[in-house]
C-alpha cells in the first residue's frame, strides 16, 4: 500500500521539475545597426514575474475599461431618464391644471343648474342623481353587466 506515499513523491517530483524549469537564465542576443552584438542575460524567474505582472496589468486595464464603458452607459441612460421625467412632470402639471379648471367649471355649472331650478320652480336636488355618463351609457352598462 504505497499509493499515498507514491502520489506524494510524484507531486514533489513535479514541483521540483517546475522549479528547476525556472532556474537559470536566458541569453538574449541583440544586433545594433552598426553591426555590434549585445548580449543580455535575464533570469527565468524575472521573466516569469514580468509575465505575471503584465497579465495582472492587462486584466486590471480591461476591467477598468469595462467599468468606464458601463459607467458611461449608465450616465447616458440616467440623463435620458431625467429628461423624460421632466417632460412627464410638465405634462402631469398641465393635466392637473386642466383638471382644476374642469372642477371649477363643474362647480359653476352646478350653481347655474341650481339657479335655473329655482327660477323655473323645480325643487333643488337633495340627493345626487346618476352621473351623466351612466345615464348616457345606461343601456350599454346594463348589457355589459350581464353574465
Amino acid at each position: 500500500m504505497e499509493g499515498p506515499g507514491r502520489a506524494l513523491h510524484g507531486m514533489r517530483f513535479l514541483g521540483s521539475s517546475i522549479a528547476a524549469g525556472f532556474r537559470g537564465a536566458v541569453t538574449i542576443m541583440a544586433f545594433t545597426d552598426s553591426g555590434w552584438m549585445r548580449q543580455f542575460r535575464l533570469s527565468k524567474r524575472i521573466i516569469l514575474l514580468s509575465c505575471a505582472v503584465l497579465m495582472a496589468l492587462t486584466f486590471g486595464s480591461t476591467m477598468t475599461l469595462l467599468n468606464l464603458v458601463r459607467g458611461q452607459y449608465y450616465l447616458t441612460r440616467m440623463q435620458y431618464l431625467e429628461r423624460e421625467n421632466r417632460a412627464m412632470t410638465s405634462l402631469l402639471q398641465g393635466q392637473a391644471e386642466q383638471l382644476s379648471k374642469l372642477k371649477l367649471e363643474m362647480i359653476k355649472l352646478k350653481e347655474f343648474e341650481e339657479s335655473l331650478r329655482q327660477v323655473s320652480g323645480l325643487s333643488v336636488r337633495s340627493e345626487p342623481q346618476e352621473k351623466e355618463s351612466d345615464r348616457a351609457g345606461g343601456e350599454f352598462n346594463s348589457l355589459r353587466r350581464r353574465p
